[in-house]
């Protein structure tokens, strides 16, 4: 074939190969970790109700917006409905979307007589274990950076579905629609109509049905951890710099990155000079979404949550394999970056599974006891609702207010908040750290769980302690019920 045949056609067995290597390290991921992330499993129930025909809720009866994703949870609904389960189903998912992403980067870099910049990035993204182990976690971001590349792509290309796929990346999560922006600048008239027709409608579907198209979980979020900016948020960038800003990364994904770092940011700069050159390519529109994303993050302080960095990441990714090639001559820094990549695993098997297994062992104990213990229509005063809340199927009471609006109201106003919910509500379950509650300072977010000790003692009066956990140190679960029931005195 020609110089302009395919990339696939002219060189597969190197793109194969990358192939290879991801299905291997994403299936490796799998029977390492057979729960899904925790915050997947609040998409979960929330699927769980709408196919069980309670509409698309958390609690029955309350429309709020706790999920992320309303394609994600949609999808997994219809996962659910077929009968599979929601981990698998994900999972199976994800791995498609990361696959259609590794050709679509391959595409949109490889150049004839210069492939090294379609090398780098299949290299990259298919070893990369951050990325393998965002295909395990049952979240969307997998999802997200696949149509991310193939908006970027349609557009470039002025396909004719350009514009539906626009639409669904803008809505795939809050942040997608800044990323839709970008490239929607490249776009023809007609595809930005489209897409934000989609914008519009799904957009007042949601405010119809839950009174905002805003996510509870972002506006919950934003009020618990608020927005402190760049240099408190520096956890999002550190990891870029080649110059120590007086600790090493914080975030384990920036410690990862740290034996890159002086290549990465040298090939993502010089890539960075050598793409806008293309400003109405593929690869540009691509990077700039994810860029552009990223610095969202970095200058407000967004709360890190290392999965938020999966498309920041792939579209510095895409940055760094441009540059690669002009930053370094001959094979010794190509084979030891590749070296590095492999290598990671040996770190982030301990990561990720562990993180996992974490999981499961602190979880997982109480939603057991919960679920052979608890009655229908009882309630649970919580902080993780992911799991625990699958699990049971009790009423959640959510301390983070992802699904409780009025409690992260009520943490914004300061000391006593844990101690004014229960009042209020009288939760026939709590379910609590038990370093959280010796110290009074809550695990995640703003605002102290008691005025004073006596108010913890007079608010653990009503209950009875079942179990202090089987998990030892701060971090394991007391699990509490309430002595005798209590008429509630206000409504949720």
């Amino acid at each position: 074939r020609g110089a302009d045949a395919p990339p696939a056609m002219r060189l597969p067995q190197e793109l194969y190969l990358a192939a290879l290597l991801l299905v291997v390290g994403r299936t490796a991921m799998w029977f390492m970790q057979p729960l899904a992330s925790e915050d997947a499993y609040i998409a979960f129930r929330y699927a769980r109700e709408a196919v069980a025909g309670h509409g698309l809720v958390y609690n029955a009866g309350e429309r709020v917006m706790g999920f992320t994703s309303a394609p994600w949870t949609l999808w997994c609904a219809l996962g659910m409905a077929c009968h599979v389960d929601p981990v698998i189903w994900t999972r199976l998912t994800s791995l498609l979307a990361d696959l259609v992403t590794l050709g679509l980067g391959w595409r949109i870099l490889w150049r004839p007589g210069a492939p090294g910049a379609a090398r780098a990035f299949t290299l990259f993204f298919a070893a990369w274990p951050m990325f393998a182990a965002a295909s395990a976690s049952g979240l969307e971001v997998s999802a997200f950076l696949c149509i991310e590349f193939l908006a970027a792509w349609l557009v470039a290309g002025g396909h004719r579905a350009a514009g539906p796929v626009l639409g669904l990346l803008a809505v795939m999560r809050p942040e997608g629609l800044a990323a839709a922006l970008v490239i929607g600048i490249a776009a023809r008239w007609r595809a930005r109509i489209e897409a934000l027709a989609i914008v519009a409608i799904v957009a007042a579907g949601l405010w119809a049905y839950y009174g905002s198209a805003v996510p509870q979980s972002v506006v919950a979020k934003a009020m618990l951890y608020g927005t402190p900016g760049p240099w408190a948020g520096r956890f999002w960038w550190e990891w870029l710099l080649p110059f120590p800003l007086g600790r090493f990364p914080v975030a384990a994904e920036g410690q990862h990155m740290m034996p890159l770092a002086l290549v990465f940011v040298a090939a993502v700069v010089v890539g960075s000079r050598s793409l806008l050159a293309e400003p109405r390519s593929a690869a540009v529109l691509a990077a700039g979404a994810g860029v552009v994303v990223w610095l969202g993050y970095a200058l407000l302080g967004v709360a890190y949550f290392w999965w938020y960095l999966v498309l920041p990441l792939g579209a510095l990714g895409l940055l760094a394999a441009r540059g690669f090639a002009q930053v370094v001559r001959g094979r010794a820094i190509p084979v030891a970056a590749g070296l590095t990549v492999l290598g990671m695993w040996t770190l982030a098997f301990n990561l990720y599974v562990g993180r996992e297994l974490a999981e499961a062992s602190s979880f997982g104990p109480p939603a057991e006891l919960l679920r052979e213990r608890s009655a229908p229509g009882q309630s649970v005063l919580l902080e993780p609702i992911g799991l625990i809340g699958y699990r049971t199927g009790l009423t959640v009471l959510d301390e983070t207010g992802l699904v409780s609006p009025a409690v992260a109201e009520r943490r914004t106003r300061g000391p006593g908040w844990y101690a004014d919910v229960i009042l209020r509500w009288h939760p026939d379950w709590l379910v609590v750290r038990t370093g959280v509650m010796e110290s009074g300072k809550a695990f995640a977010g703003t605002g102290a769980l008691f005025r004073s000790a006596a108010d913890r003692d007079a608010t653990l009066a009503a209950y009875e302690l079942v179990t202090p956990g089987t998990a030892a140190g701060a971090a394991a679960f007391a699990v509490y019920r309430r002595r005798a029931p209590v008429a509630p005195t206000g409504e949720r």
